[in-house]
Order: structure tokens, then sequence, then C-alpha cells
């Protein structure tokens, strides 16, 4: 079992990266690093740092970006954009080995 629980305190979250409470305070205001503020104490998830360390972690912000831009351009066409981005990914692979083969049989 971790020594670290779910939920960290500001003081845990910077022991847990082994940096100071400064650098997660900035980093943190700077939307560089995941935290949420309730009331005057930070509170941050163990997971969440792991995957920013590991750099996987999306910052909510972007994520709500592309869900808006996806939903702008879903209205737009009147259609499932992902699944006809798939599709338009599928359509530009096949041109692509179409026109490979063309120019091998030359």
């Amino acid at each position: 079992m971790s020594e670290y629980p779910e939920i960290l305190t500001l003081e845990q979250a910077a022991a847990f990266l082994q940096i100071s409470t400064r650098t997660v305070q900035r980093l943190v205001r700077d939307g560089q690093m995941p935290g949420r503020q309730i009331g005057s104490q930070w509170r941050f998830e163990r997971e969440q740092l792991r995957q920013w360390v590991r750099g996987e972690h999306v910052p909510a912000d972007t994520v709500e970006a592309q869900s808006q831009l996806i939903e702008r351009e879903r209205r737009k066409f009147g259609t499932d954009l992902p699944e006809t981005l798939i599709e338009l990914q599928q359509q530009a692979v096949r041109r692509l080995a179409r026109s490979l083969e063309e120019r091998d049989e030359e």
C-alpha cells in the first residue's frame, strides 16, 4: 500500500513529487499541473500527478476545448464527427495505396 492517500494536500503533493510547495503552487497557478482549489486549500489526485509526471495528463481545459470543437463541427456537418474522421482517414489510406500501386506499375 502506498504511503500517500489518493487525494493529497499541497504539502503531500510536493513531497510526492520531491519539489517545493512553492513550485507546486506556481505550476498549478500557471495551469501546468493538475490540482483543484477547495476553499483556500489545494487538493491533488495521486494518479493525476503520476500521469502528469509521465507526460500523459491532458489539462481539463484542453479536453473541454476539443469537445466543443467536435460538437461545433458535428452540428455544422450534421454527422457524427469521429466516425466521419475515421472514414476520411480510411479514404486517404486507400488513395495512398492506389497511388503507390500505380507508381509501382510504371
